[in-house]
């Protein structure tokens, strides 16, 4: 299986889907925002 880093995106722009999947209370507020705000993105 090939992995997202094998590929070189120089020059190119890529669209990427991710589902964190964060936990939600009743009200479908975020409880817990670790796994967002641990990815780093660079452009």
């Amino acid at each position: 299986m090939s992995q997202f880093s094998d590929f070189n995106f120089s020059g190119i722009k890529a669209v990427v889907r991710v589902d964190f999947n964060v936990p939600l209370n009743d009200k479908f507020e975020i409880t817990d925002d670790t796994r967002m705000t641990s990815v780093r993105i660079t452009m």
